[in-house]
């Protein structure tokens, strides 16, 4: 090999050299170029204050203890309707003792803090040039408030981080209530949000509703002491608010067994004091935020404003035009939203959650849900068996054909295929809906820094279904259904048959009467 073609080679692998030692530097330079600022809003259980700057939200008090304070009083009412037939001492009794736990952190009649209570306002975001995280721009808000409104707050917030950080565009990722706050900053300032939201992680949405609220706010109760006593055995093992007051509620109930009254008389008994309990109850707690309106979905809206306001439109006219734009404007027409802020070049991803059911105290209660939410809700149109059940056979053929089979979870119990983002939707199995594990957040980092749209076959390691494990805290694909796990959602049956009643049937009465309304005043 003679001097010049050494001297060529030498040069040929000196420059594939430096080739080589700078893809790196060009993979770094590509991540920075899309190292956006990340906006991040929890949703319900950011602290409230009182006008004296006392903390009233979360509460310093347990809702268990205050209800379980009042069981004498609760019970020598309830005791009362039974002898006389006559359920206003009662009625007036449990409102009285809601009214009170609820005081300082219900709204007046147009869904304002005029009490002077408040959730602290935003500090100045810091300055940062790079290496966001997911909490270093925490949008802090009145989480009780009207969505619409605080739209404009959110839209001053992200100019300011902007400025902050001297980008163009930030990443917004909302959970929970977050997402009806985030939902109408799309919704409001969609021009806007086209210009400067680079990607919208929709975590557990409540935007298209949450069966609880809705069927509790519409009044849809039902009676089934078998269902009540299995999830209570079975699902009332955390310790969050909604745990703590349903135990607490049957705990109650339990004691006031010695009545020993059936179920028919049970139902008979909540018929005579819902039309009186339900709506004074809720007017006088979470009915009176319109962020919790916000959670009442399409088909239930007009019937729980009927419920809850029916007589007093003139006094809550306020609330009313708050909640009717917020459903109008934002609700009704969200899924057109997204699509709109997906085709001019926003990244959107949804995050699911299922396997959990909500309490078995409402009609809906055998929908798939992570705990609060529908499945069909929280992915925009996702299709789900009811909990314990998969899809039919006949339904699985007809995917087959469809082409969509890929889009079926392992375990048989999900279709993705039918959501408005399929291929940008993942479902996270048995992680409940309050509950944000950190190996998801390990998801949402790598969703917000994918230069380009980030989809279910992006990573192998997050595919579309996944599995929690709450024990080792990750998660991991689905396991395929073997023969003979949970029924098949054209068979008849909930599939609780011989679970032994672990309970009084008189349960249903109480968590009917308070578990069932008070149950969504502990939701996330």
């Amino acid at each position: 090999m003679n001097k010049k073609i050494k001297a060529a080679l030498s040069v040929l692998l000196v420059v594939l050299t430096l080739f080589c030692m700078s893809m790196p530097m060009f993979s770094a330079a590509a991540a920075y170029e899309n190292d956006l600022p990340i906006i991040y809003l929890y949703g319900r259980g950011r602290t409230l204050y009182d006008k004296n700057g006392k903390k009233i939200h979360p509460f310093s008090e347990d809702p268990e203890d205050q209800l379980m304070a009042e069981f004498d009083r609760l019970l020598a009412a309830f005791s009362s309707g039974v002898l006389m037939k006559n359920w206003d001492i009662y009625c007036n009794e449990l409102i009285d003792v809601v009214n009170e736990i609820y005081k300082d952190v219900k709204l007046d009649n147009n869904g304002e803090a005029s009490n002077g209570s408040y959730a602290k306002a935003n500090p100045a975001p810091k300055e940062k040039k790079s290496d966001y995280k997911l909490k270093d721009y925490v949008f802090n808000y009145d989480f009780r408030l009207d969505p619409w409104t605080i739209a404009a707050d959110l839209r001053a917030y992200i100019d300011d981080v902007l400025e902050a950080t001297g980008k163009s565009k930030v990443q917004l990722v909302s959970r929970s209530l977050g997402t009806n706050f985030a939902a109408a900053y799309l919704a409001r300032y969609t021009k806007e949000a086209k210009k400067k939201i680079d990607t919208c992680i929709l975590y557990v949405p409540t935007v298209k509703g949450s069966i609880i609220v809705s069927s509790a706010f519409s009044g849809e109760f039902k009676f089934d002491s078998e269902l009540i006593n299995y999830y209570v055995s079975n699902y009332m093992n955390g310790n969050d608010d909604t745990s703590e007051l349903i135990r607490a509620v049957v705990n109650v109930t339990y004691r006031m067994s010695l009545l020993d009254m059936g179920t028919g008389a049970v139902e008979s008994v909540f018929d005579q004091i819902a039309d009186t309990v339900v709506p004074e109850i809720i007017r006088n707690s979470y009915g009176s935020w319109p962020s919790y309106w916000s959670m009442v979905d399409e088909e239930r809206f007009e019937k729980a404003k009927l419920l809850v306001f029916s007589g007093v439109e003139e006094e809550y006219a306020g609330i009313i035009d708050k909640i009717d734009r917020m459903h109008n404007k934002v609700t009704c027409n969200f899924e057109q939203t997204l699509v709109s802020l997906k085709n001019s070049g926003v990244k959107i991803n949804v995050i699911a959650k299922y396997n959990t059911p909500v309490p078995p105290l409402f009609e809906s209660s055998s929908i798939q849900a992570d705990g609060l939410a529908e499945l069909p809700s929280l992915s925009f149109g996702g299709t789900a068996a009811d909990i314990g059940k998969t899809l039919s056979k006949s339904y699985l053929d007809e995917v087959k054909l469809s082409g969509c089979i890929d889009y079926v979870s392992d375990d048989l119990v999900i279709d993705a295929s039918t959501g408005l983002f399929p291929d940008y939707t993942w479902y996270i199995k048995d992680s409940v809906h309050g509950d944000f594990p950190t190996c998801i957040d390990n998801l949402l980092y790598e969703i917000l820094h994918s230069k380009n749209q980030y989809t279910i076959s992006s990573n192998s390691k997050y595919p579309q279904f996944l599995q929690y494990n709450s024990d080792k805290k990750t998660i991991t694909p689905v396991e395929a259904a073997q023969p003979g796990d949970g029924g098949d959602s054209s068979d008849s049956g909930g599939g609780l048959s011989g679970i032994t009643n672990l309970l009084s049937v008189f349960t249903n009465l109480f968590s009917k009467i308070v578990g069932i309304i008070k149950s969504l005043l502990g939701i996330n």
